[in-house]
């Protein structure tokens, strides 16, 4: 248990940036933190204020095949839930829908509907201008680099989960 700190103890040591960034997982996760806050506040401000980062932790995961909530939760890390409120959001803006999973009939799959597919494709253009902003201040060398190393990396990760797409 946490108590608030007081006169007798001690803050936590501050940790120096220089040894926040000499960690690749540390840089990693930083980046796409604010990669995707700076999607994030250009969607809100550019198309649809409604939509929060704990939405676009759904996007990846979404398809017009569907996937099923417990799965969706699953990829998440988070309860069926936790997940709900954030599906009812997308189903009142008409982005998924949901439809009985033809493999289960207890079952039912959230998918993306037509106007959901036509979002991702125009938030996958602003992650292109933003790409776009880091290629003009990177290089081009370097960008491709980047995304080949990082495409490797995600592949070898996600085997190691047992994630990896059939070829």
């Amino acid at each position: 248990m946490t108590t608030p700190l007081d006169e007798t103890s001690a803050p936590p040591p501050a940790v120096p940036p220089e040894v926040l960034r000499a960690s690749f997982g540390q840089v990693l996760m930083r980046t796409a933190r604010l990669y995707n806050e700076l999607a994030i506040a250009r969607v809100q401000a550019d198309r649809d204020p409604r939509i929060r980062v704990a939405h676009t932790a759904l996007f990846p995961h979404l398809s017009t095949a569907g996937i099923r909530p417990t799965e969706l939760a699953k990829r998440l890390g988070v309860s069926k839930q936790a997940v709900a409120p954030l599906v009812d959001d997308l189903l009142a803006w008409g982005m998924v829908e949901r439809v009985d999973d033809p493999v289960d009939g207890r079952a039912w799959l959230i998918r993306l509907t037509p106007q959901g597919g036509a979002a991702i494709l125009d938030g996958l253009k602003i992650l292109g201008g933003i790409e776009a902003k880091l290629r003009d201040e990177l290089g081009g060398e370097r960008m491709v680099a980047l995304h080949a190393a990082l495409t490797d990396a995600m592949d070898v990760l996600e085997r190691d989960l047992g994630l990896a797409q059939a070829p």
